[in-house]
């Protein structure tokens, strides 16, 4: 004879009666992204990382009306003894991907349009390492599928008028990104821009912070003794906090968009012109991993920015600011036409 058994309505096991408590939408990368938790720690970080974007003017025909969800659980669990909690990735498809650390778990779904993760309050301590390695990781991946492709480059703003720089980690991508934000130019993006393609063409960032070289004050006095921190990918960078000068750039349309791919020269800087097939070709080269999900799609979409804006090809050498000019001049060819 079968046993008789009650189940214990006071605990519920499974996690599917936590309240979250604290929701928003906020229109990130110009998508209505609705993030839920049960912590106000969490909510915090939300707002630290895409607050911004709660001030962005509604456009008619700028976003599909997708409504990802994004739900962030706080619970309890011990986390590796670190001064930076180690993540993991794991890409089972191209429509998924695993975030892990030793206490915390979080997976984003394309094909539900929904991220949901379980974290312990020490990772949410870490809060730049949760932030950039979970949160946005998580919020970013859905996105990306949402006509919001990825792209590994800079971007430089001044006006209406942007600048994507590309190149290979390690040729000077971010060090002349802060060598032009010193000179007055707002940064759009420090490493990836999001492109948009429907109705019309559009280039996002997102603004953060920009990591500069541990070596960076040998070429900015100001960054002389500044301490790099430990990122999620492993690397000591310097980090500068670039969010609220970048805020203009973020938020409005551009009318003029152009291409720029760096290399190294002995004898640069110097600036040539590049023809669009050639600017997508060094721009698709060498794909990095995680990009390379849009490597079939992001070709058409650089060939067109460079068809209509036109592209260059910088070759650095010595100081950072000594390519500045350069910079200057393709701005000033993309303002004139």
């Amino acid at each position: 004879m079968a046993e008789n058994r009650t189940t214990d309505k006071t605990r519920d096991v499974l996690g599917r009666d936590i309240g979250l408590d604290y929701r928003t939408v906020i229109p990130v990368l110009g998508i209505p992204v609705t993030f839920e938790t049960n912590a106000p720690e969490i909510m915090s970080a939300v707002e630290e990382s895409f607050g911004l974007w709660h001030s962005l003017a509604e456009e008619p025909g700028r976003a599909p009306r997708a409504e990802p969800r994004v739900r962030l659980i706080m619970q309890d669990g011990a986390e590796s003894a670190s001064s930076r909690i180690p993540i993991s990735y794991r890409l089972p498809d191209p429509d998924r991907v695993i975030l892990r650390t030793s206490g915390s778990f979080g997976v984003a779904d394309c094909r539900r349009r929904d991220s949901v993760a379980y974290i312990t309050p020490a990772l949410v301590d870490d809060r730049d390492n949760f932030r950039y390695g979970f949160l946005e990781a998580l919020t970013m991946f859905v996105l990306t599928q949402l006509d919001r492709q990825p792209l590994h480059a800079a971007a430089l703003v001044r006006g209406a008028t942007a600048l994507l720089i590309s190149g290979p980690s390690g040729v000077g991508k971010s060090s002349l990104t802060y060598a032009g934000m010193r000179a007055g130019l707002k940064v759009l993006a420090e490493d990836i821009v999001y492109l948009q393609t429907d109705p019309k063409l559009r280039v996002w960032g997102v603004p953060g912070y920009l990591y500069l070289p541990a070596h960076a004050g040998a070429h900015f006095p100001e960054l002389d003794g500044r301490e790099p921190t430990l990122r999620a990918n492993g690397k000591l960078k310097i980090a500068i906090d670039i969010r609220d000068g970048a805020s203009t750039a973020a938020l409005s349309p551009l009318e003029r968009i152009g291409t720029c791919v760096l290399s190294r020269a002995a004898d640069g800087p110097r600036v040539t012109r590049l023809p669009p097939n050639e600017v997508e070709a060094a721009m698709t080269a060498n794909v990095e991993v995680g990009f390379d999900i849009f490597e079939e799609s992001i070709g058409a979409v650089i060939r067109e920015i460079a068809r209509m804006g036109g592209g260059w090809r910088l070759e650095l050498a010595g100081h950072p600011s000594d390519a500045v000019p350069f910079l200057l001049h393709m701005l000033d060819e993309l303002d004139a036409g």
